[in-house]
């Protein structure tokens, strides 16, 4: 006979032993899920809303986050600088360009006896003065742009990829008078290039024509002189009013 203390005892199958595993393992795996959900909210959620008010709530991301957005603003400066040289280079290309195409031939007054011819041989040399002396400003002052624009752009980019960026910040503050001047500059070669190239339309044509383009010339140009001036006083006002 079997004992009646072994005969009333639920049988255990195996099955049932398999499922109780699953059931233990699943509850504890998704308890393990809700605490890891749990640290991860607990992480995140400070970084974000810490991130939203602007607070510190997270250092060290904050701090990184700042350090990656200023070398970002300090690349598109550099960019925006190199800009400077690029069209000043363009410039300068154009100037030899006219002057190589342009008659710069002084005559000789006292070989001239037809007065009306000695006048305009007169007017003609004085505007070859004029056009030698623009072309010149204008490839001098643009080297000086080029050039300046040059190395501080590459002196700065150095900088930042050396991860020296508060030498960086103090080669940049000593070297502003420096960027005034090549900006200063850089205006000049563009106006004397202009004055060079109305210069120039006067000496290649003649007669009448040459009157009519140079005047249209002159015009054309203090009309973009003043736009340009109106851009910079808006660029002073509103971009570097308050630096």
């Amino acid at each position: 006979m079997v004992p009646i203390s072994l005969a009333t005892q639920p049988i255990v199958t195996q099955a049932a032993l398999s499922a109780g595993s699953a059931a233990l393992f699943a509850g504890v795996g998704a308890a393990g899920a809700k605490r890891a959900s749990a640290a991860a909210t607990s992480l995140v959620l400070p970084a974000a809303v810490a991130a939203l008010r602007g607070g510190a709530g997270t250092a060290a991301a904050t701090e990184a986050a700042a350090k990656a957005f200023d070398l970002t603003r300090a690349r598109i400066r550099l960019e925006g600088l190199s800009a400077y040289g690029v069209t000043t280079a363009l410039l300068m290309n154009a100037a030899l360009r006219i002057f190589s195409s342009t008659p710069k031939k002084l005559q000789d007054l006292s070989e001239i006896k037809d007065e009306d011819a000695k006048k305009v041989a007169r007017i003609e040399n004085y505007v070859t003065i004029a056009f030698s002396v623009l072309v010149t400003i204008t490839i001098l002052s643009g080297m000086y742009t080029t050039i300046t624009f040059s190395l501080l752009a590459l002196y700065s980019k150095t900088a930042l990829g050396m991860a020296i960026d508060e030498k960086y910040l103090e080669f940049f503050r000593m070297t502003e008078p420096i960027r005034h001047i090549g900006f200063d500059t850089y205006l000049i070669s563009l106006l004397c290039f202009k004055g060079s190239f109305i210069c120039s339309l006067f000496l290649t044509f003649k007669g009448r024509l040459r009157y009519w383009l140079s005047g249209f010339g002159t015009l054309f140009l203090m009309y973009s002189w003043y736009n340009i001036n109106t851009i910079m006083k808006f660029a002073s006002t509103l971009l570097f009013g308050g630096a």
